[in-house]
C-alpha cells in the first residue's frame, strides 16, 4: 500500500466525493497527504465484516461491492461504489466494526483514509460538517430501506426496483416503458438476496399477471401503477 504524495488522480477523487462537498483546495491537499493507496484485483476482499473500522476509502479507479454473507452463503448486496464514492465510513466514523464485507467488483484502487484525518478536516473547516451529516444520513436511510426490503417477497423486491429503475431511466414506448436492467441478471440476484434463477422466475410471474415484458437486457412494463403495488407490498382484497 503506498503513501499518496502528489497523485492527481487522488485528488481528483477527493474532489469528487460528495462527503466534504464545499472543502476548499487547500484543505483536500492536506487530506490526499494523508491517504493510503491501494490497488487490488477483481474478487479482493478489502474490508470483511466484523473487523474494526479503523479506515474508510474513496474509490479512485474502479468499483467496489458492499455485501452481507447470510448463513447459508448467500451474499445480500446492499451497495456498489464507484470512482470518487466513500466507502465504510459510517463505520469509521463511529469507531465501530464494519457491518459488512467490501470486495473489489472491478480492478480497483481505493484512497484510504484514517478516520482522525476527517475529523481534523471538520475541525478546520466547520461548514463541511453539514454535507457530511446529510451524506452519512442519507447512507444510513438507503441501508434501512435495503433491510427493509428482504422482509419481503422476491417478486415484492424485484417489483420496487423496476419501479425504480423505470422512474430514473425508463424510455417511453408505444407499448410502454422500456427499462434497462442495469446490471447482469447474477448482480441483480445478489442485490436482491437470491440467486438468478429465482429472479428468473419472479420476471415469469410479474410478466405472466401482465405487468412486463422481459427482452433480452431489457424489460417493458406495461402497467407501472401494478408494478408499485407488488413494489410495496401492497394488495388489494
Amino acid at each position: 500500500m503506498a503513501q499518496a504524495k502528489e497523485r492527481p488522480d487522488v485528488l481528483g477523487a477527493l474532489r469528487a466525493c460528495r462527503l466534504w462537498r464545499g472543502a476548499d483546495e487547500a484543505a483536500l491537499e492536506r487530506l490526499a497527504a494523508t491517504a493510503r493507496v491501494e490497488s487490488a484485483p477483481r474478487g479482493s476482499l478489502l474490508a470483511s465484516e466484523g473487523e474494526p473500522a479503523d479506515r474508510f476509502g474513496v474509490v479512485i479507479v474502479g468499483k467496489v461491492r458492499v455485501y452481507h454473507l447470510n448463513a447459508d452463503g448467500r451474499a445480500i448486496t446492499f451497495e456498489s461504489a464507484g470512482a470518487g464514492e466513500p466507502i465504510a465510513a459510517v463505520a469509521a466514523l463511529a469507531g465501530a466494526r464494519y457491518p459488512a464485507n467490501v470486495e473489489a467488483a472491478t480492478p480497483v484502487t481505493i484512497a484510504w483514509l484514517e478516520r482522525e484525518a476527517l475529523f481534523s478536516l471538520i475541525e478546520a473547516q466547520p461548514e463541511v460538517a453539514r454535507a457530511m451529516i446529510a451524506d452519512l444520513a442519507k447512507r444510513v436511510v438507503d441501508f434501512t430501506a435495503v433491510v427493509t426490503s428482504m422482509a419481503m417477497d422476491v417478486p415484492s423486491r424485484l417489483a420496487a426496483y423496476l419501479f425504480q429503475r423505470a422512474l430514473a431511466v425508463g424510455r417511453t414506448t408505444p407499448g410502454g416503458l422500456l427499462v434497462d436492467l442495469g446490471m447482469s441478471k447474477s448482480e441483480l440476484a445478489s442485490s436482491l438476496g437470491t440467486v438468478p434463477e429465482t429472479v428468473s422466475r419472479a420476471l415469469a410471474r410479474l410478466r405472466d399477471e401482465g405487468v412486463i415484458e422481459v427482452r433480452a437486457k431489457d424489460v417493458l412494463v406495461k402497467d407501472v401503477g401494478a408494478l408499485a403495488r407488488i413494489g410495496s407490498g401492497y394488495s388489494e382484497g
